[in-house]
């Protein structure tokens, strides 16, 4: 029996009536206290969205107990044989990736406590979609930042009431990138006309599956031609893309930037001229949001959106099992000297972490890892321990532009510790030496001095944009969106 911690990421795209969404919920809540597990569930009438911590062996019953609770489902929705056969091949067809269910098992970081990387409560919501490509409505929207800006609150109370007299807010000064190696630009700001409710995105199938395997061998021969006909779009947010993402010398990819999901529509119209004729290779954390990203791509390029005299993408292609799975494949985990087999039973001891026996010789990479940096998680880990093979550091300090991806600056995530953007609150990459320059978001303001020559440091308002007060969730997020060329 495995009882190493770990955290298990799904989702699943199968139907689930409207009539059986409640039933499913308590299903879930049930089975999951039970095992012990905790996490956020998301449930749909098209499917679940999931993310669980717990010990190896309860998230692998959780799984198996899942695959019978759905099959269950459809079953009293049909008729004897005929549904029952339909529901094993839900269930079983393997070729239909996205359609089954898809878990992937996730190492804890040695550099935090266990503990502190456990969900300790358990959340399970009824959503219109597993990921949703539609804007929210202005008042909804409000509604959202108002309980979102409590919850995010209540981590912070405590600094907050701990907190000195806090800094003065002043304008940074703008402070350009340094040169490097990276051909980049930014899109046209030209707004779609294409609304997501025009759309039909269920005349269309999800772009075609690679696997980690596929998706370098075809990456390389693309990449290998003199006029390269590829380029890759990394469906993920500004905070995400800001600490890893894939470099293939010589293809584009287009970083889309945005601080929300439902902004890729805009982004990708706003693409069109850099996507024509070409092959488009889509990636994300884990493959669920590439699914609807990859269909409405194949919506607009049919649509009268698409101008005249511009060809159709060649292909469109996603990551199977997303960034996750493929650095499983490629990647290397960031180790101690000495860490446990995944197939051996864990301990956890008084040091916080599982103990540690000498660990098997690592397989050799069957190739070269064409992604670099870190892998963002929504989870208390912040980034998956696997990272690129490379070990190479993506991100850059907001304000000094020093090489930097610690969003937390050595703290563990639940310490609530990290730089938010004063605006949005988004995360934003600030290093070591220029944090205490500025007030994250959260952070005490000035309000008892009374002259500007009060012996009190200044300290600027930090946005995620950079400076100059820019904040990427203001105005049009397009205009933050970055093709670059390696």
């Amino acid at each position: 029996m495995n009882t190493r911690p770990m955290v298990a990421l799904y989702y699943w795209y199968v139907h689930i009536p409207k009539d059986s969404l409640q039933e499913h919920c308590n299903f879930h809540r049930s089975l999951c206290t039970e095992l012990n597990l905790h996490g956020r569930i998301r449930i749909s009438e098209d499917g679940l969205n999931g993310v669980l911590t717990g010990q190896k062996c309860d998230l692998e019953c959780y799984e198996a107990e899942l695959k019978k609770g759905v099959m269950l489902i459809l079953q009293e929705q049909g008729d004897g044989a005929s549904c029952s056969q339909q529901t094993s091949l839900v269930l079983e067809d393997q070729t239909a990736y996205g359609k089954v269910l898809d878990v992937k098992y996730c190492h804890l970081r040695e550099d935090i406590p266990v503990e502190k990387q456990m969900f300790t409560s358990l959340s399970i919501k009824i959503t219109r979609e597993v990921v949703s490509l539609n804007e929210i409505s202005a008042v909804d929207q409000h509604k959202h930042a108002h309980r979102s800006c409590i919850r995010k609150g209540r981590g912070r109370s405590k600094r907050l009431q701990q907190a000195k007299i806090g800094a003065r807010s002043v304008i940074m000064d703008d402070t350009l990138d340094p040169s490097t190696a990276t051909r980049e630009h930014t899109l046209q700001t030209e707004a779609p006309s294409l609304m997501m409710k025009d759309v039909h995105l269920d005349k269309y199938e999800p772009a075609r599956h690679l696997t980690p395997q596929e998706w370098n061998e075809k990456l390389l021969k693309d990449s290998a031609l003199v006029d390269s006909n590829a380029v890759l779009i990394d469906a993920r947010n500004v905070y995400e893309s800001n600490i890893g993402h894939f470099k293939v010398k010589g293809v584009d990819t287009i970083l889309t930037n945005t601080r929300k999901y439902s902004t890729i529509p805009s982004v990708l119209k706003a693409s069109i001229p850099n996507l024509a004729g070409k092959n488009v290779y889509m990636y994300c954390t884990g493959g669920v949001r590439c699914e609807r990203a990859s269909v409405y791509l194949q919506a607009l390029s049919d649509s009268s959106e698409w101008p005249d005299g511009l060809d159709k993408p060649k292909g469109i292609y996603q990551l199977q099992g997303g960034i996750q799975k493929y650095l499983e494949t490629y990647g290397k985990r960031l180790l101690d000297e000495e860490a446990p087999k995944d197939n051996e039973e864990i301990v956890v001891t008084d040091d916080h972490h599982p103990n540690k026996k000498e660990e098997e010789e690592e397989e050799v990479s069957p190739g070269p890892c064409l992604f670099a940096g870190k892998n963002f998680v929504f989870d208390n880990r912040r980034y998956d321990p696997v990272i690129g093979s490379h070990e190479e550091t993506i991100g850059r300090c907001v304000m000094c532009h020093a090489l930097h991806d610690d969003y937390d600056n050595g703290h563990a995530p639940c310490d609530n510790k990290e730089a938010r953007c004063c605006r949005c609150r988004v995360l934003v990459l600030v290093c070591d030496d220029c944090r205490c320059k500025v007030r994250s978001w959260g952070e005490a303001t000035m309000t008892t001095a009374t002259s500007i020559d009060d012996d009190l440091p200044l300290k600027a308002d930090l946005f995620c944009g950079g400076t100059k007060n820019i904040c990427v969730n203001e105005g049009n997020e397009i205009s933050h969106c970055q093709v670059k060329t390696y």
